[in-house]
């Protein structure tokens, strides 16, 4: 053995028998402070790795969360840095100096950006609570609230943040009996949205009163026993008036929602189903599901109703074409061909009537001519320019004597539909040939 391994080893022999005599608990306590530092070390950088990119997308609820967490692990807490710590000087003093909820929201938003820079900073959200608390922004206030309560660190006193929450508790419900009161008086569909925003925003529904549970059963008794539309229609009216009452109870919508489905109201339905998905989100993908259900039905019916027409359409064309064939075809059997009496008129220029059957007109086809006839004509007069046709009669009446006033009356006659009436106007000409006279007429067929 050589001088420097006798050297080497007078040295080991020393060191082993001083770690041989060190107490065990100091050389345990020891090793563990040497593990704890490189983990403190890992969960610090894996914090400022979180912290970059929740910066880079604030909106990231979850990793807000996360890092809200890692911070709150770590012992000592996270530094806040310097400037986020002047930033929350200067919108504390924005919030002590804000007199409108506009300032106040302009000073919540400010801390809301704090929170971004250090998440875990605690006091940035319960002034950001409390600031939205001034502006009447209860929803934020509450979030920020419960920002706070997941941030600040055991031991710290909450009671500022109790204060906050009960005094949100009251407000919030001064707020909602106001804007109830109100959809009771104008019942919109806005106004019932907006109820239902504000009893989520309060974290517990408020209880349904016990008038709108009497509708509720009500309602559930007659759509039970409904066999037809008119038992559906009393249950979705108690359904509404329940609703009426309590516009934030989620089981009532989706109770109505199916009893209109039931009655084939369909649209009506499925308004009712978004209400019941902003209230039960955790429903919303089957309310979602039973929404397109109730589409499909509705294309359904929209369908069958189309065809419906369509088919009532083509039977009153149909309809209408068997009766102008009816009418064309009675028209046909019926002809002015017969014997006809004149209906007395002052001053009528046709004598004879119905009492007096010797003076009759009759219009009669004489070969290829038709003909107008009657004992009664004066001899003065004659009948001339006669022309038949399948449902009309024109003819003219003239005067020969020169005592006569008139040279002519044109005269035009229709058969009526049932073929018993002939009406029709006079003209009167001078021997001017001057039209100065129009009278109404009328002939009956003689039975």
């Amino acid at each position: 053995m050589n001088a420097r391994s006798i050297f080497s080893g007078l040295m080991i022999l020393p060191l082993t028998c001083a770690m041989a005599a060190a107490p065990p608990a100091q050389s345990s306590k020891h090793a563990a402070s040497q593990k704890q530092q490189p983990a403190d070390m890992a969960s610090r950088n894996e914090l400022a790795t979180e912290l970059a990119d929740f910066q880079a997308n604030p909106q990231d609820t979850a990793l807000r969360s996360k890092i809200i967490a890692m911070a709150k692990s770590l012992n000592p807490a996270p530094a806040i840095p310097p400037l986020a710590q002047e930033d929350f000087a200067k919108a504390s003093a924005q919030m002590a100096a804000a007199s409108t909820p506009d300032n106040f929201e302009t000073a919540a938003q400010l801390f809301e950006q704090i929170a971004v820079q250090a998440p875990w900073y605690a006091e940035a959200y319960l002034n950001a609570a409390t600031a939205y608390s001034r502006a009447n922004e209860y929803d934020a206030a509450r979030r920020n609230l419960a920002l706070y309560m997941a941030a600040v660190r055991p031991g710290i006193d909450t009671q500022s943040a109790e204060l906050l929450r009960r005094n949100l508790d009251r407000k919030q419900a001064v707020q909602f009996q106001q804007a109830v009161q109100q959809f009771s008086a104008n019942p919109t569909d806005a106004a019932r949205l907006h109820i239902i925003q504000l009893a989520l925003a309060m974290g517990t529904l408020p209880e349904v009163p016990e008038e709108a549970r009497g509708h509720y059963v009500m309602a559930v008794v007659f759509g039970n026993s409904a066999s037809d539309g008119a038992d559906y229609e009393r249950a979705i009216t108690e359904y509404k008036a329940a609703l009426l009452i309590a516009p934030w109870w989620g089981d009532a919508y989706r109770k109505l929602a199916s009893a209109q489905a039931l009655a084939g109201k369909y649209d009506d339905a499925i308004t009712n189903l978004i209400f019941y998905q902003a209230i039960q989100p955790t429903d919303a993908r089957n309310a979602q599901d039973e929404i397109y259900r109730f589409k499909a039905l509705a294309k359904a019916a929209a369908d069958d109703q189309a065809k419906k027409q369509t088919t009532e359409q083509r039977r009153k064309l149909v309809q209408e074409k068997q009766q102008k064939e009816l009418a064309a075809t009675e028209s046909m059997s019926y002809t002015v061909e017969g014997r006809w009496y004149p209906v007395s008129a002052p001053n009528g220029y046709f004598v004879g009537g119905e009492s007096n059957s010797e003076c009759d007109y009759v219009i009669r086809q004489n070969g290829k001519r038709w003909e107008v006839k009657s004992t009664c004509t004066p001899s003065a007069r004659t009948i001339d320019n006669v022309d038949i046709q399948p449902r009309q009669v024109s003819f003219r009446l003239l005067g020969k004597d020169p005592a006569f006033a008139f040279s002519q009356i044109a005269v035009t006659l229709s058969l009526s539909n049932d073929g018993q009436t002939l009406e029709g106007r006079a003209v009167t000409y001078d021997k001017s040939n001057y039209a100065f006279g129009d009278h109404a007429i009328r002939w009956m067929r003689r039975k």
